[in-house]
């Protein structure tokens, strides 16, 4: 089935290829689809309650920035002598450097950071909830499939037993069908293990334990149209690294207006015995002992920085579109070529070695080796097809498509 995913029926049921017990539970019951468990799943999540709280404190500060940088001052004087003086004043220090829209400027940058930020938590979450629920879809049917085999094994011993007893089979032959119900058991335990440890990681990045699980089944659709290949400047990456860019830009404005010193004016009316005081005063601080030059050299190095920051990061998206491209699209020929000559019905052939074995057509090491063999290939398939979702989700991640995606398949 090429366009895999959420067969969306009458009732949202959504079953999986070689995940027999979970089908089995499941009977019946409504799975949920996958983009509403996504977006379920990341509404409200921790990490992005943070990235909002994140883009929040940004923007709070933006506003700040864009405020007036001083606010006037109130003078109260008295002074009792021979002639009794009251004045009272107000003093207002004045921008003429440009220093707030210096610090606005800084501040639009770092709420386009925050916004940019915001898009890469969400981007990467959703990554990591795709990822392992693939990897725990595999783990599963792994599960499912060593516990079949062990049934199958048990089932083989049984036989294997009652033959002994007739005299039918060596003693040879019952070690060696009792070796591979040993073997099975083990194989068991450690698909159970490593399903436990998939679960795990799952329930750890959705932040809730499910009965039931959305499922992912076939293969990404790569027909023409089925991503949309975003282009490089649309990534939150690179305007992530841009907004940081911008910010050491206007950081080097902040740091040049912060050596041209503002004057303070001041107005002062009073009272001196029966005379009437009216006073006016100008301030200026002189940048004699600093003169802020430093922060100007330090804001273009770190402007320097920011830049060649850039620049890398442009070529490590740049090298991991391809590879992840490259990546799917080879998991993707590997998986069509599987599909279009090694996946034969393997339960079918179980079925058959059972009959032949029961007709006495073939013997037990026969038997063992050839069952074994369908089992190894039915652990492949599950396998490349875990690698095929993978790859996806990495090329959907790398190239900022995963929530068009969903979107699509809804």
């Amino acid at each position: 089935m090429r366009y895999a995913l959420l067969g969306v029926a009458a009732f949202g049921v959504v079953t999986g290829i070689g995940d027999r017990s979970v089908a089995a539970v499941a009977d019946g019951v409504s799975r949920p689809v996958l983009t509403e468990f996504i977006y379920q799943t990341t509404e409200g999540h921790p990490s992005l309650l943070a990235a909002e709280a994140a883009l929040r404190a940004a923007r709070a500060r933006a506003r700040g920035r864009a405020k007036p940088l001083y606010n006037p001052e109130l003078e109260v004087g008295y002074e009792s002598a021979e002639v009794t003086t009251k004045e009272i004043g107000i003093s207002q220090a004045f921008d003429w450097s440009g220093k707030r829209g210096a610090r606005a400027a800084v501040g639009r940058a770092e709420v386009q950071g925050a916004e940019a930020q915001y898009e890469l938590a969400v981007k990467f979450l959703q990554t990591q909830i795709l990822q392992a629920l693939a990897s725990f879809q595999a783990a599963r049917q792994e599960r499912a499939l060593a516990g079949e085999r062990v049934t199958l094994n048990e089932k083989f011993l049984s036989l294997t037993e009652r033959r002994s007893h007739a005299g039918d089979v060596t003693r040879s032959e019952l070690l060696t069908a009792e070796l591979a119900l040993a073997e099975a058991k083990a194989t068991l335990f450690e698909a159970a293990n490593a399903l436990s440890i998939a679960e795990e990681q799952l329930i750890a990045v959705a932040g809730e334990r499910r009965q039931i699980w959305p499922q992912l089944t076939g293969a990404p659709p790569t027909t023409a149209g089925s991503t949309v290949e975003a282009s490089i400047e649309d990534l939150a990456e690179i305007r992530l690294a841009l907004a940081q860019t911008e910010i050491s830009r206007a950081q080097i404005r902040v740091a040049k207006t912060d050596r041209i010193p503002d004057p303070t004016v001041g107005l002062r009316v009073g009272e001196e015995g029966r005379s009437t005081l009216v006073g006016l005063s100008i301030s200026m601080p002189i940048p004699i002992r600093n003169s802020y030059r430093s922060e100007v050299v330090a804001a273009g190095a770190d402007l320097a920085q920011a830049q060649q920051g850039y620049f890398y990061l442009r070529q490590q998206i740049s090298a991991r579109l391809e590879a992840t491209k490259s990546r799917f699209l080879a998991a993707d020929e590997a998986w069509r070529s599987w599909q279009a000559g090694g996946a034969a019905p393997l339960e079918e052939q179980r079925i058959l070695l059972g009959e032949l074995l029961n007709a006495r057509e073939i013997g037990a090491l026969d038997y063992l080796i050839q069952l074994n063999q369908t089992f190894a290939t039915e652990t492949a398939s599950i396998e490349l097809n875990e690698r095929l979702w993978t790859a996806w989700f990495d090329w959907q991640d790398a190239n900022g498509s995963t929530r068009e995606w969903l979107e699509k398949i809804q």
